[in-house]
């Protein structure tokens, strides 16, 4: 009796076996063959087959075989159009720089998408104060589109609290229409809920950060003022008009006036004021506006030269003169001084 040959997946397509050489015959490029998948396909659904007698891990053989959808080779061939901005601008003490800008249909770093473009804007920020000041960018950021509403952030990497003397990078996506051009971007910093004094950015064109900067004007005021029989000699020194001040940005058509003064006490006695709350008061119009912060000490030590603090207004900005009164403290009134910036 003759016995059938069973042909095998194993036994496709072979040849005589030469030494060293696998029973495998390799089609060649110019006649590929299709043969052998019908059971490649049955064999790879078990996830285990075997090829020349050694057994291979179908998951294993896949991820040796180059995939053309990897992510990042699907990233790498979006397109991204930079424009350098290099524009600095101070907001709530803060110094703001916008590096570049940046527009792509997506970045492989941000997966919140809201939109079928991205505006990136690529930051610095530097802390010059004395104390940590921090920022919700979500609600004081601002991308101004011509004839669009301004458009809120959907993804921030920027650090919100940025330490004393310190300096933080990061961007802030925003979602736009296709074909934005960054040529013609603004942005703007500040919370129009807390009327805000905005400061604006345009990412080219005129620009004129100065306005947005403190301005010291120097003085020289002398005031005798005298507290149950003692006299104490207060010297404005200069005031600083801001439209900022410890990290509060300053409202809509206001700024912050700092009145720096140095006091001494000739007196043999201690002298005990109070605080600038209590005695010294800028007036605007004809009206008393008490200090919103002072630095002032409540006692002037017997003999003290020379000691510095800070009283600190709110009043309507770009003021060129005001006055400054210091109450009497034991009878109504008050002695006014004037004041030229």
């Amino acid at each position: 009796m003759n016995r059938k040959l069973l042909i095998t997946s194993s036994m496709v397509d072979t040849k005589p076996k030469a030494p060293g050489q696998s029973i495998l015959h390799t089609p060649r490029p110019d006649r590929p063959s299709t043969r052998l998948w019908p059971w490649l396909a049955i064999l790879l659904g078990t996830g285990v087959f075997l090829l020349g007698g050694v057994s291979f891990c179908a998951a294993n053989w896949l991820r040796s075989v180059p995939i053309a959808l990897n992510a990042n080779s699907v990233e790498a061939r979006v397109q991204v159009t930079t424009l350098n901005v290099k524009r600095t601008a101070s907001y709530a003490d803060l110094s703001l720089t916008i590096a570049n800008a940046q527009y792509a249909s997506s970045f492989n770093d941000d997966l919140i998408r809201p939109g079928p473009a991205v505006v990136r804007l690529n930051m610095q920020v530097t802390n010059p104060t004395h104390a940590p000041i921090a920022l919700v960018y979500y609600d004081i950021a601002r991308l101004l589109v011509p004839a669009q509403k301004p458009i809120a952030p959907t993804n921030v990497q920027l650090a919100s609290a940025v330490p004393t003397g310190a300096t933080v990078k990061g961007w802030i996506d925003f979602p736009v229409a296709a074909g934005t051009q960054l040529a013609k971007l603004k942005l703007q910093l500040g919370s129009t809920v807390l009327n805000e004094m905005l400061v604006l950015v345009p990412l080219t064109g005129a620009f004129h950060p100065e306005q947005y900067l403190d301005h010291l004007s120097p003085q020289s005021l002398v005031i005798y003022y005298n507290f149950k029989g003692y006299t104490l000699t207060y010297h404005l020194l200069s005031v600083d008009v801001r439209y900022s001040y410890n990290g509060v940005q300053a409202r809509a058509g206001q700024q912050y006036y700092v009145l720096n003064w140095s006091v001494d006490n000739p007196n043999g006695a201690d002298v005990s004021p109070g605080l600038g709350f209590d005695y010294i008061r800028l007036v605007v119009n004809g009206a008393d506006r008490p200090p919103g912060d002072n630095t002032l000490p409540y006692t002037f030590k017997a003999g003290a030269k020379g000691i510095g603090g800070r009283v600190v207004y709110i009043a309507p900005k770009g003021m060129n003169a005001f006055s400054v009164a210091f109450l009497y403290q034991l009878s109504p009134g008050q002695d006014s001084y004037g004041v030229n910036l």
